[in-house]
């Protein structure tokens, strides 16, 4: 086994430990294509899920922001956020367990060939 290919899986593997810090050093630090590849897809991968999260974080703030100056104006917060907010959690979660597969996936398949 080189170390070449070592890279490229840990690359995968990093979403268990540092997800998209790993794969971003290695991408500027390495010279080698392979490994460079490798973590452009796993850096791709693994920010996939923050799409769904920030998303998540506007309706919050949104929601949040309207509960507040409901308690200043005196009216009743309409809470039409709450189902958005709960699919974007649902999505969130599906987009990262994808990712935890696909990385794991990819990574074993790096290490292989």
């Amino acid at each position: 086994m080189d170390n070449p290919r070592i890279l490229s899986s840990i690359n995968y593997f990093s979403i268990l430990f540092a997800p998209v810090l790993f794969p971003f050093i290695l991408l500027l630090a390495s010279g080698d294509g392979l490994v460079r590849r490798h973590a452009k897809r796993a850096l791709a991968i693994q920010l996939m899920p923050a799409l769904p999260l920030a998303a998540l974080l506007v309706m919050t703030f949104i929601g949040a922001n309207e509960v507040r100056e409901a308690a200043f104006t005196g009216t009743v917060p309409s809470f039409g956020h709450a189902g958005m907010t709960a699919l974007l959690s649902l999505l969130y979660a599906i987009f990262q367990g994808a990712a935890f597969v696909w990385c794991t996936v990819a990574g074993i398949r790096a290490l292989r060939t």
